[in-house]
Parts: structure tokens; C-alpha cells; sequence
């Protein structure tokens, strides 16, 4: 009898301390980035009246980078964030970052990064080949985009930019903000260029 309450002790200690040990052990809580346009209400107008519609596909990102994992590098190494992730897949957080700020500049039209049932007037094919963070503060991205009409007759513009940004990469937010910074950079010329 003595032996069998001992037993049941021992297993109850053994319990405390698996329990312990597993709270110790715990990774510390994940957190999950967006990257949303800094006016998010701005980009709610209504649809009725407007006259164009133009349709931001969903950007072409190198595969290494399209996941939710938030990366700087490190010499020649990817270094993932132990801590932080993006909330979607990196291309339609950009897509959606993008279609975001254009929506701004343009209230006048519906700029989208959703489906269209009707051909669009206008639809923008992105493609990001380099995006680039490094753990010294530097952000690059090269990226081409075509602009295509639905008028056949009106022809189609390509273009390509370079873009940079500096700044903290110590916290994951630091690491946000650089890809905002060159997600806006993106955008604006987007806009700059666009033909509606």
C-alpha cells in the first residue's frame, strides 16, 4: 500500500515538473504584421459614379520570399524572425499595400486588388524580383510593372524601378517599416506613371 502511494507521489512530482518545464520552455508569443496603408478609411469610397475600374494583380514575388515569414539578411543567410510574421503571404500584402495607396491617390476611380467580374478599363501587372532587407539597415527592391488597357487600341506601359530605404532593423517593427517604406516608394510611382 505504501509502495503504490509513493508510486502515485512520484508521478504527481513528475507532472509538476514536466508542466514547469514546458511554461519555461515557452517561445514568447507571435505577433503578426500587416502591411495596411496608413489611412485605411480613406480607401472605403463608394464604388457608385465611378467611371474606371482598375485592377491590381496579384504581384510576382520570388518564391524564397513568399510566405509570412518576416526576413533580414545577414551577409549571405536569410534570417527569420523568431518572433514575428507577416499576416498574410508577402505578395498580397503588397498587392494589397499598393491597390491600398493607389485607392488614395484616386478616389475618383475603383482601384482594386480583388477579382473583377467585367474586364477592368486598366489591369497592372507587378512583379518584385529583388526585396531586399539587410541586418545593416538597408532596403532595396527592384520591380517592373504593365500597365494594360482594355481598349486594345491604347498600348500597354512598362516600366521598372529601383528603390531604397534605411533604418533599424533591431525589432521586427523596424523591419516593417522598411518594407512599407519601399512598398510606398513602389506605389508612388505606380501612380506617377499610370495612364488613367
Amino acid at each position: 500500500m505504501s509502495l503504490g502511494i509513493s508510486a502515485r507521489r512520484v508521478c504527481r512530482a513528475l507532472v509538476l515538473v514536466f508542466a514547469f518545464l514546458a511554461t519555461a520552455c515557452a517561445s514568447p508569443p507571435l505577433n503578426l504584421y500587416t502591411l495596411e496603408p496608413p489611412d485605411a478609411v480613406a480607401r472605403a469610397t463608394p464604388t457608385a459614379g465611378k467611371v474606371k475600374v482598375v485592377e491590381i494583380r496579384r504581384a510576382a514575388v520570388p518564391d524564397f520570399l513568399d510566405n509570412q515569414d518576416i526576413l533580414v539578411r545577414r551577409g549571405s543567410a536569410l534570417v527569420r524572425s523568431s518572433q514575428g510574421r507577416w499576416a498574410s503571404r508577402l505578395s498580397l500584402g503588397a498587392t494589397h499595400f499598393v491597390a491600398g495607396q493607389l485607392a488614395q491617390r484616386r478616389p475618383d476611380i475603383l482601384i482594386t486588388d480583388q477579382p473583377q467580374i467585367e474586364p477592368p478599363d486598366y489591369q497592372v501587372f507587378l512583379t518584385i524580383s529583388t526585396l531586399d532587407v539587410t541586418t545593416g539597415g538597408t532596403a532595396t527592391m527592384e520591380a517592373d510593372w504593365l500597365v494594360v488597357p482594355r481598349n486594345t487600341a491604347q498600348p500597354s506601359q512598362r516600366k521598372r524601378g529601383a528603390f531604397t530605404a534605411t533604418g533599424s532593423t533591431a525589432t521586427d517593427q523596424g523591419v516593417v517599416a522598411l518594407n512599407t517604406a519601399l512598398l510606398q516608394q513602389l506605389a508612388d510611382a505606380i501612380g506617377a506613371s499610370s495612364p488613367w
